[in-house]
């Protein structure tokens, strides 16, 4: 019965979120409210940008439904902490917010997250670091939810990018979850994975809908929140146990791959070129395999085969006990870097042939 209710939880989002999208596109072309086009983005018609409230009603009646009886503690303070940021997203998303508000309303979840006791309290062995200090493992979960939470909001730049991302990451949490045995936190992230599926069906080139902050916030808000849970009852597990993560850094480093690794890159772009590291371009990633005539589809599924593609090699390297976090992470990072350098010579000499 157990593993039905995961199932109906996936079922149940999907066809709430499916159903409700091309409401609130209807009301969004009765406003004439839209996401207008500028020199910085790629579609060029008005187009709906409230999908992440269809993904989040969608993902919250079904965990209400399906969850309730067997929520925890712990995903109380999470669900509150999501909230918050729903309503941070969907207030930037009707009326614009600064980059400082947003901010400041991501640290008001934050504040959740840790008054629930929802934090990093070690990092395993990493560079010989084991259990934290509570200063620094507040600090550290902090910067990580800030990190993934607004990664998972600037890959949000072509049709059906972020929301593809976010059903490896729930996929792979709601699968080991439940065969953990945290059936209520599988239910969660099946949920989440129904309503982004059903957002998709509008959302894949040519869009009819974007997700917006409300949506792209919320799923990387809620990704760090459950990697954080996962990392604690991974540690949690005896060694002999087959769901044992040997590697667990490493794993979650190669899991958000895209989205971290395509963030910190840009930023540190942007600051080598004397701007704000929040200032906006088009230097992501999916920019540039645009710029070299790629279509959305065939960016979206080469970005996400080789999103999996890091998952089971180094998921297969650490488990076998080959390499540890130490070694794992610096080799994701530099396979990673060398990837964008080969795309960033390939844009140049694209650029070139098209100049002549």
């Amino acid at each position: 019965m157990t593993w039905i209710k995961l199932f109906l939880s996936l079922g149940t989002a999907f066809a709430i979120c499916l159903l409700l999208i091309p409401e609130i596109i209807k009301i969004a072309n009765a406003q004439n409210i839209h996401d207008q086009p500028n020199e910085r983005k790629i579609h060029t018609g008005k187009i709906c940008s409230f999908g992440g409230i269809g993904i989040f009603f969608g993902f919250i009646i079904s965990t209400l439904i399906w969850s309730f009886v067997d929520i925890t503690l712990s995903m109380e303070f999470l669900l509150g902490a999501v909230l918050v940021i729903v309503v941070v997203g969907m207030r930037d998303d009707f009326l614009p917010l600064s980059a400082f508000w947003k901010l400041m309303g991501q640290f008001v979840a934050i504040s959740i997250l840790l008054i629930g006791d929802i934090r990093i309290f070690s990092l395993y062995g990493f560079l010989g670091v084991y259990e934290l200090h509570f200063v620094f493992s507040y600090l550290i979960t902090a910067f990580i939810v800030i990190v993934i939470t607004n990664a998972f909001n600037l890959i949000d730049g072509i049709d059906g990018l972020a929301g593809s991302v976010a059903l490896v990451v729930f996929s792979f949490f709601g699968l080991w979850f439940a065969l953990e045995g945290s059936f209520a936190l599988s239910a969660m992230c099946l949920a989440i994975l129904g309503s982004v599926a059903g957002f998709l069906y509008y959302n894949y080139s040519p869009a009819r809908i974007f997700m917006g902050d409300t949506g792209s916030l919320m799923l990387g808000f809620l990704a760090t929140g459950l990697l954080i849970v996962f990392l604690n009852k991974n540690a949690a597990l005896p060694t002999s146990s087959q769901l044992h993560i040997f590697a667990p850094l490493s794993l979650l480093s190669a899991l958000m791959v895209y989205p971290l690794f395509d963030t910190i890159r840009v930023f540190i772009l942007r600051a080598l070129a004397g701007r704000s590291p929040l200032s906006p371009d088009r230097n992501h990633i999916h920019h540039l395999l645009l710029e070299m005539g790629c279509t959305h589809y065939c960016i979206v599924g080469t970005l996400i085969f080789l999103n999996i593609i890091f998952i089971f090699i180094f998921v297969f390297i650490g488990q076998m006990g080959y390499l540890s976090d130490n070694w794992l992470v610096p080799i994701i990072v530099l396979m990673a870097s060398a990837l964008a350098i080969f795309l960033h010579i390939k844009v140049k000499q694209q650029r070139k042939r098209v100049n002549v």
